[in-house]
């Protein structure tokens, strides 16, 4: 019989416990299009419309139906990873089928298949050329339409507008048929009125397709979070006029749009909220943000960290900017050779300026082989990452102890110098990330979490303005958990980025302010991002503003 028959005719001696299919794909399905279909180990035939395929004598493809197209690579990755942690659990199972004598070599890779337009996990086993056994782990979508727009600021901006408090709770309690009734009616009623914000977008995103039939629950869940509040805090002004700032300032706010230094709009505000309070036009600025139940922060800033458009390659000068530059080239001539050897499509390698060396690592390298090429571990490890000890030693030799860069950086990202350069009274801002998510077609919406410019304020003006805090420290290698992790450079690291706590205060008792991380965010034609996370540790930012807002609950808010 054919081995891949003999796969799928003892599927469930092979694929059980963590490898059990059905369980696999039911523990990933996600929302907002990412729901998968319950899998039917029993559905094998010849082509997508079944869940199995087995093709030819040595194939076998695993196609589950996720409900949006465009979340194939994602299901894909998260595939990936589960069984990348069971592969020793899959080889042990598979071996009174295949390879009693231990003798096969397997490969794992994330590449294109003909099964699908989109990537596919492949696993690979042979005992000597080519391959024995291909199990591919591949998806179908369901619904055909491109790419929707995120919705989140659209929606919050409908539900501030509407200035209704919405009872999700009252609503999870209805009968199931009921209750989805209830969220389909709110979110046309907030379709309904979106052309009424000015420079409206995302409006498509409401629902999971074209048709409009299923409302985006996930999203409205995090809008619920911050247009509750929002609407709370307003405590019944009147809301004059929304702005979405997207695509541009209106003629009216957009003397609030200032700059600073080489940030083009140092005002961040996503939305910006005009209501009459005390007897006076006022303007809300609000940066959204949106998170998750699981208590992760959400990504502050997001921005390339050296290049042409670094955020740090201005503030060094050129000869560290050289000098990463030249690691750079170092580092991926050696990963393509060793992947390659001397020449790759017809060229010398070393002859290759960096465009083309980057062109050819993007495609060279995927997956699980291209974390192990950035950390410089398996096949790579006589090619250790200098390009990121490069970037790290050059950030730490220019910033860690500099006043004036942790003020620049952390005002980039709290914007707690917005009243000086906006000189106007009557424009306020926040930070606010909005925390919500659906279980089981509940919506559940906690509060959301606020960061007020004039508490934000206060806080840096005590932090910079207080003679004992002499300590400006870059410390690396700490996670935004605030735990240690090793360097991508360094021995043993479990992850291709690099990890740094900037911490202000007194020697021995800083705060924690922010996290950051530095990563390929995609392909390895772009530049490294680095994110910015708030601290999660208890002598952190968040402790400290908690308690400067205490002091100052008393203070009016408008």
């Amino acid at each position: 019989m054919d081995i891949n028959k003999t796969i799928t005719n003892n599927l469930t001696k092979i694929f059980k416990g963590g490898l059990d299919l059905s369980s696999m794909y039911s523990s990933i399905s996600g929302a907002a299009g990412k729901e998968i279909n319950p899998f039917d180990t029993d559905s094998v035939g010849a082509d997508t419309s079944f869940d199995i395929i087995v093709k030819g004598k040595k194939e076998v493809i695993f196609v589950p139906k996720i409900k949006n197209k465009n979340e194939r690579d994602w299901m894909v990755q998260k595939v990936a990873a589960h069984v990348d942690n069971h592969l020793d659990e899959l080889k042990e199972n598979i071996v009174p089928f295949y390879d009693e004598d231990l003798k096969a070599t397997w490969t794992t890779t994330i590449k294109k298949h003909a099964i699908s337009s989109a990537e596919s996990y492949v696993v690979e086993a042979a005992v000597a050329k080519g391959f024995d056994l291909r199990i591919v782990f591949s998806a179908k979508g369901l619904t055909a339409g491109g790419k929707l727009p995120d919705p989140h600021e659209l929606m919050t901006a409908c539900l501030i507008l509407k200035q209704e408090i919405i009872p999700f709770t009252r609503i999870n309690n209805m009968d199931p048929e009921d209750r989805d009734k209830e969220w389909k009616k709110i979110v046309d009623g907030l379709y309904g009125v979106a052309g009424d914000i000015v420079g409206g977008s995302g409006l498509p995103g409401f629902y999971l397709e074209k048709e409009r039939i299923n409302p985006d629950l996930v999203n409205l869940a995090k809008a619920i979070s911050v247009s509750n509040t929002i609407v709370t805090k307003l405590k019944g002004a009147r809301v004059d006029t929304i702005w979405q700032t997207g695509k541009q300032w209106a003629q009216e706010i957009r003397k609030y749009d200032v700059s600073k230094d080489d940030i083009k709009h140092y005002n961040s505000s996503d939305i910006v909220v005009k209501f009459e309070a005390s007897g006076s036009m006022h303007y809300w600025g609000i940066s959204l943000k949106k998170a998750n139940l699981s208590g992760d922060e959400p990504t502050l800033l997001n921005k390339p960290m050296y290049g042409a458009k670094g955020f740090i390659t201005k503030r060094i000068d050129s000869t560290d900017n050289t000098k990463i530059d030249k690691s750079k080239k170092t580092f991926f001539c050696g990963a393509m050779k060793l992947k390659h050897g001397e020449v790759y499509k017809k060229k010398k390698i070393g002859a290759m300026n960096i465009k083309e060396l980057l062109k050819g690592a993007d495609a060279s390298f995927v997956g699980n082989d291209k974390a192990d090429m950035l950390k410089g571990q398996g096949e790579y490890k006589s090619n250790p990452n200098i390009y990121f000890k490069t970037m790290n030693d050059v950030f730490l030799k220019n910033f860690d102890g500099d006043r004036e860069f942790f003020e620049d950086f952390l005002d980039t990202i709290f914007k707690f110098k917005m009243a000086t350069y906006l000189k106007d009274a009557v424009f306020h801002f926040s930070l606010i990330t909005g925390i919500g998510d659906v279980k089981k077609g509940k919506i559940i919406a906690r509060p959301t979490v606020e960061k007020w410019h004039d508490t934000t304020t206060e806080v840096f003006k005590n932090m910079f303005g207080d003679e004992d805090n002499t300590t400006f420290r870059l410390v690396p290698g700490i996670n935004k958990q605030g735990k240690a992790q090793g360097q991508a450079y360094e021995k043993g690291a479990t992850a291709a980025k690099l990890f740094y706590d900037m911490r202000i205060g007194k020697p021995g008792g800083e705060h924690s302010i922010v996290t950051l991380e530095v990563r390929y965010k995609g392909a390895l034609t772009a530049e490294p991002q680095f994110q910015v996370f708030m601290s999660m540790a208890k002598n952190g930012f968040k402790s400290v503003y908690k308690k400067t807002a205490a002091k100052l609950s008393n203070k009016p808010r408008w």
